[in-house]
């Protein structure tokens, strides 16, 4: 029974630390798309479902195209890189911030490979990059499965890393539990988190972000059936003290409020 309870905690906990790592990026790769059109004299007006650029189509350039729409997807890759390094020095640590640095490891990855892989497919966001680089469909079907393996295998390298963030609950992960952990730590707040953010959306609901979210399965995949074959894990002999994050659930809801409200309405960023 205390166990299933840790379980509910560890979900709650990590549901509202995706949904706050989700969003924090969001805000910061969305400033730097306006920075960039700014530099391009472009002005935009950002929803949470899509960016209005105020240009007429045959003012665009090849270069304010490759910096504007490649800005966020690098930008997220260049994050996901600093707080994989910053997560590399506190990794034995059992604070639970801890879990919000692993998300947004991992959301910044997805994004990344996401926008290529998706990107290509529909012709949207990052894969105009790709059509200005003059890449013919069978190139475009090349980026796109070379994104999906390299997120499998970005799952595949961080799988025993994800396991260490149960320190933070658990005095030892041994057997299926490591399984379970991953289920409740990661796949399940990823779904829900996901969830939330499309209901969040409705009416006006992004089908290309959505699939971007979606590449996430992609890197969780491995992930979860590699977590059984890793050697069991013992971290501390007593049990750690275990709650729910208010604050985290309430920075959560505050930037809901925000993503929905605030760039519901739009804002704009002036030239």
């Amino acid at each position: 029974m205390l166990k299933n309870r840790v379980y509910l905690l560890i979900f709650l906990n990590s549901l509202f630390y995706f949904l706050c790592a989700y969003f924090i990026l969001f805000f910061i790769s969305r400033i730097s798309v306006a920075v960039s059109a700014s530099a391009f004299s472009i002005p935009v007006r950002i929803y949470y479902n899509t960016i209005d650029y105020l240009i007429r189509s045959s003012d665009w350039t090849s270069d304010a195209v490759s910096v504007i729409f490649g800005t966020g997807p690098l930008l997220c890759l260049i994050l996901g890189l600093v707080f994989l390094i910053v997560y590399t020095k506190v990794e034995s640590e059992t604070g639970i911030l801890r879990i919000l640095l692993v998300w947004l490891i991992i959301i910044s990855v997805v994004t990344f490979l996401g926008e290529i892989i998706i990107g290509a497919l529909m012709n949207q966001g990052f894969g105009y990059v790709i059509m200005y680089l003059f890449i013919m469909d069978t190139g475009r079907v090349v980026v796109t499965l070379l994104g999906g393996i390299l997120l499998f295998f970005a799952g595949l390298a961080m799988s025993r890393v994800l396991l260490y963030t149960a320190n933070t609950y658990l005095p030892d992960l041994k057997g299926f539990d490591k399984t379970k952990f991953i289920i409740y730590q990661y796949l399940f707040p990823y779904m829900a988190g996901i969830l939330i953010i499309q209901l969040v959306e409705i009416p006006k609901i992004s089908w290309f972000y959505t699939l971007i979210r979606l590449c996430g399965i992609i890197f969780l995949v491995p992930v979860l059936t590699r977590s059984a074959s890793h050697q069991d894990i013992c971290f501390e002999e007593e049990i750690p003290e275990v709650s729910i994050s208010w604050k985290a659930a309430a920075a959560a809801l505050a930037m809901i409020l925000i993503y929905r409200v605030v760039f519901g309405f739009g804002i704009k960023f002036l030239q």
